[in-house]
């Protein structure tokens, strides 16, 4: 298991540039050798020895008080510096995570989904959200492995079973209204509609996990932790046309 000193080193070697700005966008946390939180997330900040950037990890279940958890330390950091969040989260709250998705827009922040358990349902509502300080463009990094996992949300208030007229109604109507926020959310913080179709392609009980290609077909970059490359999606479309 790597120690978070380890962790740290590998942080501040790894620097990453988006869209030839010769900016340093962001340090690459490599948890996979750390074990998964399970309980409420943890935000903590992460040095790298880059004073233009800010790297804060995000790990753990998505729970009521993780925008508040986020805002504390977010208060601390200049608004003219770039903040990039790392994402470890098997997701959770689908409220907190659509109110940390849009704080994470509003405040233009970076988001990375890196290697290890994975960034999966309202974590995904929260990866999708960022945004680049200077270019207000779309900027999500895809660590190449990682493991991003989209699902239907979770009903709850229902009976496991001898489903009465009443409660086929009401499920009904709470998986439209779910539809309608997810649609609506994603409109805001300009996430391609393809996005809720994976997340409404899988039942709860299981995942639809984005494969890389189709990350950079809908606009996420993809960047290989072993040779620090990152492909834009841009890079993606000059290639796939030359193909043609």
């Amino acid at each position: 298991m790597r120690s978070l000193d380890t962790i740290e080193c590998t942080a501040r070697a790894a620097r990453i540039f988006i869209r030839g700005a010769g900016l340093a966008v962001a340090a690459i946390l490599a948890l996979a050798g750390l074990p998964g939180l399970a309980g409420a997330a943890t935000v903590h900040k992460i040095d790298t020895g880059d004073p233009k950037t800010t790297t804060l990890a995000f790990r753990g279940g998505i729970q009521d008080g993780d925008l508040a958890r986020l805002q504390a330390q977010t208060a601390k950091i200049p608004s003219s510096q770039r903040i990039v969040l790392l994402l470890d989260s098997p997701g959770g709250s689908v409220d907190e995570g659509i109110a940390l998705g849009r704080y994470i827009y509003a405040t233009k922040i970076t988001t990375v989904a890196i290697q290890g358990p994975g960034c999966h349902s309202a974590c995904t509502y929260v990866f999708l959200a960022g945004r680049d300080l200077f270019t207000d463009q779309p900027s999500r990094i895809m660590m190449k492995g990682a493991r991003l996992g989209f699902h239907q949300t979770r009903l709850s208030n229902l009976p496991n079973q001898n489903y009465s007229a009443q409660d086929i109604d009401t499920a009904t109507r709470i998986g439209q209204d779910s539809i309608k926020k997810l649609d609506g959310y994603f409109k805001e913080i300009k996430a391609d509609s393809e996005f809720l179709t994976l997340t409404l392609s899988a039942p709860n009980s299981t995942v639809t996990l984005l494969n890389e290609l189709d990350a950079l077909r809908l606009g996420i970059f993809v960047m290989d932790p072993q040779s620090n490359k990152l492909l834009t999606p841009d890079q993606f479309k000059d290639q796939t046309a030359g193909r043609r």
